[in-house]
């Protein structure tokens, strides 16, 4: 346990001086972070969550990349959230750096990681809802 805490405290260190790649690195070599962190929301992050929860509705509902557009339409029929589609390629962009979503030719899509805070937020956010 003495190393997490010791990579926690290197992650800490580095979250706070904005080094997105090394931020990128740490992340990569320790996985683990990423679930520490996303239990850890701020304001900012849970506009980030519902980017990720919206681009992961629509991948599943178009079975593939999805275009901006789709996404703000997401955000605001599925989860009642009006968000200029600058706000959203903001966001897109930001949690790119962190290996959330995947930017392609066509659209966005998830990561495994950004899959698992999707699924993590739809599950928080929707409670017992049945379908």
């Amino acid at each position: 346990m003495g190393k997490k805490k010791k990579i926690r405290e290197q992650f800490d260190e580095i979250f706070r001086s904005g080094n997105e790649k090394a931020i990128k690195k740490m992340l990569e070599k320790n996985p683990w972070l990423l679930n520490e962190v996303s239990q850890n929301l701020d304001a900012g992050m849970s506009e980030q969550n519902q980017v990720i929860a919206a681009l992961g509705v629509m991948e599943d509902e178009l079975g593939g990349a999805v275009p901006i557009d789709e996404i703000v339409f997401s955000l605001r029929v599925d989860f009642n959230i009006r968000k200029p589609e600058v706000d959203v390629l903001e966001i897109l962009k930001n949690i790119e750096t962190l290996n959330l979503v995947k930017r392609e030719s066509n659209g966005w899509s998830l990561s495994l990681e950004g899959g698992k805070i999707c699924d993590d937020y739809l599950n928080k956010s929707l409670g017992d809802i049945e379908f």
